[in-house]
C-alpha cells in the first residue's frame, strides 16, 4: 500500500487491531493537542486569541494541569480570564446600551462556557478522518481488507462514518460500505451480548448458591439455638419434679 502524509496516521491506527481505530486516533488527537496548547502554541497570536475565546472542558484542563509547564498554563489563564470579564463588563452590560438584553448576555456567557479549543480541534480533524478514510476504503483494496478485518467500531464513529459515506461513495458504494460496516459492528456486539449473558447468568447462580447457603445457615442456627432452648428449658424444669421416691412426711394439723 502507497503510503502518503494523509494515509501514515490512518494506517497505523488500523493496523492496531485493539478497539475501534477512530478512538485510538482522537486520542492520539488529544494528546499532541494538549502538549500543543502547553508549547510552542502558547505564543502564537492566532490561536491565543482562539484559546481566550473559547477555552476549555473540565477533562482537558485536568490534562494540561497534569502536565509540566504551570507557567504556560498559568498564562493562559490569565488571558483566558480577561476574555471573561470582557464578556461580563462590556458585552453583557455596557454594549447593549442602558437596557440589559438578558438573551443575548446568556448566549455569550454559555458559548463561551462550553467552548474548548482542544475539543473543536479534535472535531475538525476527524471529519478529515472520515473523508480519508472513506477515499482509501473505495480506492485501496488493501486498505479494504484492513478495514474489514478490524474488531469494532464505538457507536459514534460509526454513526460518523455512515454520515459522511454516501457524498463520499455514491449510492452503491455506501450500500457495499454500510453492509461491511455494519457486519463488523454487529459481529461484536453479539459477541458481546454474549458475555455480558454469561456474566449476569454467572452472578445470578452466585447469588442462588449464596442465599441457599445463608437460608441454611440461618435455619441450622434457628435449630440449634431451639434445641439448646429446650435442653435448658429441660434442665430448669427438673430441678422442680418431686423424685418418685421420696416420702410424703408432712403431718397436717
Amino acid at each position: 500500500m502507497k503510503e502518503t502524509i494523509y494515509t501514515i496516521p490512518i494506517n497505523e491506527a488500523f493496523e492496531v487491531k485493539c478497539g475501534c481505530p477512530l478512538c485510538t486516533l482522537r486520542r492520539k488527537l488529544e494528546h499532541d493537542s494538549v502538549e500543543y496548547i502547553m508549547g510552542a502554541a502558547m505564543m502564537e497570536p492566532d490561536v491565543r486569541i482562539e484559546t481566550n475565546r473559547r477555552g476549555f472542558c473540565e477533562k482537558h484542563y485536568a490534562q494540561m494541569l497534569a502536565m509540566n509547564g504551570r507557567l504556560s498554563l498559568a498564562l493562559t489563564l490569565e488571558s483566558r480570564l480577561g476574555e471573561i470579564r470582557g464578556y461580563i463588563e462590556k458585552e453583557a452590560v455596557r454594549g447593549f446600551g442602558k437596557k440589559l438584553d438578558p438573551v443575548r448576555a446568556a448566549e455569550l456567557l454559555r458559548g463561551t462556557a462550553n467552548g474548548c479549543f482542544v475539543c473543536e480541534r479534535i472535531a475538525g480533524y476527524e471529519e478529515h478522518y472520515y473523508k480519508n478514510i472513506l477515499h482509501m476504503w473505495k480506492n485501496i483494496p488493501e486498505f479494504r481488507a484492513l478495514f474489514e478485518a478490524q474488531q469494532y467500531f464505538c457507536l459514534e464513529h460509526t454513526a460518523g462514518l455512515l454520515a459522511h459515506a454516501p457524498e463520499a461513495l455514491g449510492k452503491r458504494g455506501f450500500e457495499e460500505f454500510d453492509r461491511a460496516l455494519i457486519e463488523i459492528v454487529d459481529r461484536y456486539l453479539v459477541a458481546l451480548n454474549e458475555d455480558v449473558s454469561a456474566f449476569c447468568k454467572a452472578l445470578i447462580t452466585a447469588a442462588r448458591a449464596s442465599r441457599s447457603a445463608t437460608r441454611s445457615a440461618l435455619r441450622r442456627s434457628a435449630q440449634s439455638n431451639s434445641s439448646q432452648d429446650t435442653e435448658n428449658r429441660k434442665q430448669k424444669h427438673k430441678k422442680f419434679l418431686i423424685p418418685e421416691n421420696a416420702g410424703w412426711g408432712i403431718s397436717f394439723l
